[in-house]
């Protein structure tokens, strides 16, 4: 375990919430073995959450109701806009 990742461990313990400085932070300064592991980490708690996929979606679109850049979260997580998924089905 690298001391970058056990950095991030200790802010989510004392703050619960990263604010922007602490994203950049992660994105200029993660190794790739961390990136690798965070998107592992991400996936594996999709997955296992319990909640319907209805209440899945219906959070997911209030989330990028308030943000102008929602499509920017759709084509990380899937490499689609939130358009062109709409479309798919």
């Amino acid at each position: 375990m690298d001391l970058f990742f056990i950095g991030i461990c200790y802010i989510f313990a004392i703050k619960k919430k990263m604010d922007k400085k602490q994203i950049q932070a992660l994105l200029e300064n993660a190794s790739d073995d961390f990136l690798e592991r965070f998107y592992e980490t991400l996936l594996n708690e999709i997955n296992c959450d319990d909640e319907p996929y209805h209440k899945k979606a219906r959070q997911l679109l209030l989330a990028a109701l308030n943000d102008e850049h929602h499509d920017d979260f759709f084509i990380a997580i899937c490499g689609w806009s939130l358009e062109s998924i709409i479309e798919k089905i």
